[in-house]
């Protein structure tokens, strides 16, 4: 099992500095319409309440915010001079080495090809340059590609992608602290619902059971 919860442990994880891209926030959007298990209150309750209650220092960019709908903008504007933070490129590029370096490098990773003003994975871009300038260790995403780039470039190699399935766990231990067994069903679901690709990637338990029983030394 791939996870760098072997390195940090859980506890110790939530309280060091952390970007989030902006799926972390966007997981079930697709279905919000169509199913109220993924209606953006059944997601606040389930995982992002405990996201975001559990981690002591949240840094997100503000490509990445502007890229968020008005529900999440206002959820995590809540959170405003407590544990969140909104950064900014502070017009680095072009004229710091460094950070134009490190942001061109991930734009020509075969994966993003991203041009520079383009809005297209312009928040994973421009996060990713952020948080390895800055010297961010742990970044939050669900999108399998920033796990891929950050394991191919050299400029990334100090930062740990903290997949989805270490979101699911986190809510789960956050709710079984409450004594609240009231999630289990949802947070099992989603995290075979929407940790499916992480799951065959980094080797993991198929169920959250057992995923859960196999994290306990980590925890």
């Amino acid at each position: 099992m791939i996870s760098p919860l072997k390195k940090t442990s859980l506890k110790k994880l939530c309280a060091q500095p952390i970007m989030f891209d902006a799926n972390i926030f966007m997981v079930g959007i697709e279905n919000r319409s169509s199913d109220p298990n993924c209606s953006f209150n059944n997601m606040k309750e389930l995982y992002m309440i405990p996201l975001m209650e559990s981690f002591k220092n949240i840094l997100i960019h503000e490509m990445v915010y502007n890229e968020l709908d008005l529900e999440t903008k206002n959820f995590l504007d809540s959170y405003l001079n407590k544990n969140v933070t909104i950064v900014s490129e502070e017009r680095l590029y072009g004229i710091d080495p460094l950070y134009t370096t490190i942001f061109n490098e991930i734009c020509s990773h075969e994966r993003v090809q991203y041009i520079r003003g383009n809005a297209k994975d312009r928040g994973e871009v421009y996060s990713l340059a952020y948080a390895a300038y800055h010297n961010i260790n742990y970044f939050s995403s669900k999108e399998i590609m920033v796990d891929d780039i950050a394991r191919d470039l050299d400029v990334l190699k100090d930062i740990e992608i903290i997949t989805f399935d270490i979101i699911v766990l986190l809510s789960y231990i956050y709710y079984a602290c409450k004594s609240d067994t009231s999630k289990n069903k949802a947070l099992k679901s989603i995290y075979k619902r929407y940790c499916e690709d992480v799951i065959k990637r980094h080797k993991l338990p198929s169920t959250l059971t057992k995923y859960v029983f196999a994290c306990k030394d980590y925890i």
